[in-house]
């Protein structure tokens, strides 16, 4: 790809994703002038009220354990790994303070692959959970940009070595589509048939806002709202997945 090419993709606002050797994002370009008036954005960015923040945060842990909730019972496993995610739903905290959704984590991948499932192990199911995160991370940056913010600045997420905060924030409750079609579709391999199944998930109708959208768009919505609301203060504009059972 020649360096006019890119430019004159990023003119376009059209992201470009560079892969490594096995096939894997490793790296990104994003375009400078996705929105005319990003300077504005950026300094009303760092000053985000600290406590709307801290309930933005309930709601997104909320509407991620929910769905993966929704997805333990779509593909009918066991009640109590499922009861266990209706009683976090009642006990978060703004902020999070309790970690529920750690906790939420842990019992929804034990209920929908199996106890002796551990992420961060070297399996066909957490390469291919890692690869389709990655495709939505860069979703939301891409969306984050076009929107006129910092990806690096999150809302709960802060990490000095991360550099898609936001975005780490904003792609949870679109976790367990990932999930899901993991579940269906990787099994003890993963290569690139399995790959290129996982990236059908970007024209995945999804519900949102009741009303239905390609992925790529409800992201693009999503993120919209999320924005306009950390600008208003105001949680009402936020337009939520929703995950159909």
């Amino acid at each position: 790809m020649t360096t006019a090419l890119l430019s004159e993709l990023s003119k376009q606002k059209i992201r470009v994703v560079l892969c490594d050797e096995k096939h894997n994002p490793v790296s990104e370009v994003l375009p400078y002038y996705g929105c005319h008036d990003s300077s504005k954005k950026i300094r009303y960015q760092f000053d985000w009220d600290e406590e709307f923040m801290d309930e933005l945060w309930r709601r997104i842990i909320f509407q991620k354990i929910n769905n993966q909730r929704a997805l333990l019972i779509k593909k009918g496993c066991e009640k109590y790994y499922i009861d266990l995610l209706t009683g976090y739903l009642k006990e978060i905290e703004p902020g999070d303070t309790t970690n529920r959704e750690g906790l939420a984590a842990k019992v929804f991948f034990a209920g929908l692959f199996s106890q002796d499932f551990v992420r961060g192990m070297e399996t066909a199911t957490n390469a291919a959970l890692n690869y389709g995160y990655q495709i939505l991370l860069s979703c939301f940056n891409r969306e984050i940009k076009i929107c006129g913010y910092l990806i690096e600045i999150g809302i709960h997420h802060q990490s000095q070595h991360n550099h898609f905060n936001l975005a780490s924030d904003l792609m949870e409750p679109f976790r367990p589509l990932v999930d899901e079609i993991v579940y269906e579709n990787i099994a003890d391999s993963f290569g690139k048939e399995e790959k290129r199944i996982i990236q059908t998930l970007l024209h995945k109708s999804v519900n949102i806002s009741n009303r239905s959208q390609v992925l790529t768009n409800a992201i693009g919505i999503y993120t919209k709202s999320v924005m306009d609301a950390l600008l208003t203060n105001d949680l009402n504009y936020i337009k939520w997945l929703q995950y159909e059972l």
